[in-house]
């Protein structure tokens, strides 16, 4: 599991699985894996890295032995995606702090935003953990 990069977001909302069918239409290749946040393995493989108490609300990306959350998990998705999305590299211009913050006010607000959650069964179920 150490060299797999995998994404952790919630399997309950709607704005998390559009993400998730985003990405898997417009990646590069298949190098990313995924997981709900609230699948035993997500628990247990977050707790083993010192998060105990899951938020759902949090993006948490691992990548390369490293664990990134909010606007850092998301901005380092940005390689993995096929061109144009590329130019979302420009994103970093903004400080994490303010990142952060937009990241969080989207969270907040996300089950407002779409309460229905997409289906994922239509990819490859092999890269959901």
């Amino acid at each position: 599991m150490e060299n797999r990069i995998i994404l952790f977001f919630d399997g309950e909302c709607g704005v998390c699985s559009r993400i998730i069918r985003f990405i898997l239409k417009n990646e590069r290749s298949n190098n990313l894996f995924f997981s709900s946040l609230q699948s035993d393995f997500a628990i247990r493989f977050l707790a083993e890295r010192g998060i105990e108490s899951v938020k759902s609300n949090t993006l948490y990306l691992f990548e390369n032995g490293k664990l990134y959350s909010k606007s850092r998990a998301a901005m380092r998705l940005i390689p993995y995606l096929k061109r144009p999305y590329g130019l979302l590299k420009i994103l970093y211009i903004f400080p994490r702090f303010l990142r952060d913050f937009v990241y969080d006010r989207i969270a907040a607000n996300r089950k407002v935003f779409f309460k229905d959650v997409c289906e994922l069964i239509s990819f490859d179920i092999n890269r959901f953990l």
